[in-house]
């Protein structure tokens, strides 16, 4: 029988959790972008490659306009969860309150939605392959 203790999960390169934190999906260690999201006026700033294993994230030219099909999906989600939300917080209030704090919330998660599009969009449409060192 097969020593089970040379099965181990790859726990600290998931798939997952390069997704969630924005590594690179080829060797995901290097990060994608430069700067932290809390940082507004660069939360859009990325590495033309990977700091680690110099993979060029523009996969080809025009690459991220896909991405933004899925920020579309994620705002959308994000607004219809708001907007129940507040409907049943609220009990039914009017129009002015479905409206000014979801465009400030939606605002406000801007930073957080191009991240996770771009992240998303190349770790499951970009075609790269995990290559542990």
């Amino acid at each position: 029988m097969e020593d089970s203790t040379k099965l181990k999960l790859d726990v600290k390169h998931s798939r997952i959790q390069a997704i969630v934190e924005g590594k690179c999906p080829q060797c995901r260690e290097g990060k994608m972008f430069m700067y932290p999201f809390w940082q507004i006026g660069k939360f859009d700033k990325m590495h033309d490659n990977c700091p680690v294993c110099n993979l060029r994230f523009e996969v080809e030219p025009g690459f991220w306009y896909g991405a933004m099909f899925i920020s579309y999906a994620i705002n959308v989600a994000f607004l219809a969860f708001l907007g129940v939300a507040i409907f049943f917080v609220f009990n039914d209030p009017p129009i002015l309150y479905y409206i000014i704090p979801i465009t400030v919330l939606s605002l406000a998660a801007v930073p957080f939605n191009f991240r996770a599009s771009r992240s998303l969009f190349i770790h499951l449409f970009g075609f790269v392959k995990y290559k542990p060192r």
